[in-house]
């Protein structure tokens, strides 16, 4: 990997946990991907209030129970991590999830978020509700979800491609965040709706775009090392569908996803919600969002 690479390179994360079991993958790839760019790994957790007995006895306790509380998971997050070889800190905040993890990114300088998934109606149903669509517009960041235990670093990663200024985002983000990674640039069309006339026939479960991907690629404005990891492919059907079908048939281990900064919803393609794709992929996803004015360049 080259200096100029490196310097491209996320150097600040953010995890949002509850330190439960169930972040177990979370963490386990948020420590993958510190120890991989050398970044500080900054832990917060969010308080929305008790959520069951146990805490409902700590919450009546006052606050010198809940600073023990806080002492016991700063020392066990020592013992996590110690001799990482990386810098790692935990936080806490108090109220509404979205709003915590955005001002703390915020202030954190943060390069990269990462989903915690956890108990439910908090940081789990983040992923699975309108959470995930605020966060993922204040952020202003990439926000990472994860779903798959972290066995080895992304590979082979999948990028949906509607070929507007949010798809072209997310390939050179993608190119940029996994310099070793292949990377396929993926659209899916309506059968007998698109006109494909100038794609050439290709392997795969529809072929490559011909013409048309090769002006998406040159738009993207990817440096040559990084376009040469680029391979084009696309198949007819509904996006969701195609999408999530192209990921469990091919390996996918990571599917990164622009999202149109259109008000009132987040879309991947015109008409689609960006969060009933989430639902339906097996795989982690990154999400990056446009600004609302970059939608037209």
């Amino acid at each position: 990997m080259n200096d100029s690479l490196d310097a491209s390179l996320p150097k600040k994360l953010l995890l949002a946990t509850d330190l439960s079991a169930r972040c177990d993958r979370p963490l386990e790839r948020a420590r993958q991907l510190a120890a991989q760019w050398q970044a500080a790994l900054e832990l917060l957790t969010v308080r929305e209030g008790p959520q069951v007995p146990a805490e409902v006895v700590q919450w009546l306790a006052g606050p010198e129970a809940s600073t023990e509380a806080e002492f016991d998971a700063r020392r066990d997050i020592a013992r996590e991590f110690d001799g990482c070889g990386f810098p790692v800190s935990l936080h806490f905040a108090d109220g509404d999830v979205a709003e915590a993890i955005a001002q703390a990114a915020g202030r954190m300088d943060s390069d990269l978020v990462i989903a915690g998934a956890a108990r439910a109606n908090t940081l789990g149903e983040m992923f699975l509700g309108s959470t995930v669509e605020r966060l993922a517009r204040s952020l202003g960041r990439p926000l990472l979800v994860v779903r798959q235990r972290a066995r080895a670093p992304y590979r082979r990663i999948l990028v949906p491609t509607d070929f507007s200024a949010a798809a072209r985002l997310a390939l050179a983000t993608a190119a940029r965040l996994f310099p070793e990674a292949q990377l396929i640039a993926f659209h899916a069309h309506e059968a007998g709706l698109e006109a494909l006339a100038d794609a050439a026939p290709a392997g795969g479960v529809g072929g490559n775009l011909g013409p048309r991907g090769e002006r998406f690629l040159d738009a993207c404005g990817l440096p040559p090392q990084a376009r040469a990891r680029v391979v084009i492919d696309s198949a007819p059907g509904a996006p969701q569908a195609a999408i999530a079908r192209y990921v469990r048939e091919h390996g996918v281990d990571l599917a990164v996803l622009g999202l149109h900064g259109q008000a009132g919803m987040l879309r991947l393609f015109v008409g689609s919600k960006g969060e009933q794709l989430l639902r339906s992929l097996d795989c982690d996803t990154l999400l990056v969002c446009t600004e609302a004015s970059d939608e037209n360049t």
